[in-house]
């Protein structure tokens, strides 16, 4: 039996191995600047995303900024995976997949990405 290994470097990861995602929802969105960008936002715009440390009550938390303006959090129980993730692999994308047109405040769905 062979065994596979994956490391940072190994080609595999960019040629042989399918685009690795997380779909989730942001949280907190009325509590930030989205209000004032929400009608700006559009499926497929990249996100950055941030280690907030002001958080005491959750150390795993990660912020996320469209164009500087901050938009949320991710939701709890992804935070430890995404932190995981930019650790062992460094190079994540963070994209808007889809916006509710009806209920702006109803979630943002975003895509997580490894490069």
């Amino acid at each position: 039996m062979n065994t596979l290994s994956i490391t940072r470097t190994s080609p595999i990861i960019k040629k042989e191995l399918p685009k690795l995602g997380v779909l989730t929802q942001l949280c907190e969105l009325s509590s930030h600047d989205y209000i004032y960008i929400k009608d700006k936002i559009i499926n497929g715009a990249v996100l950055q995303m941030e280690k907030d440390k002001t958080r005491f009550w959750d150390s795993e938390a990660i912020a996320v900024f469209y164009k500087g303006f901050k938009l949320g959090y991710l939701n709890q129980s992804i935070n430890k995976t995404v932190n995981r993730m930019i650790f062992n692999y460094g190079d994540v994308k963070i994209k808007v997949k889809s916006v509710h047109k009806t209920d702006m405040f109803k979630g943002l769905d975003v895509l997580i990405e490894i490069n």
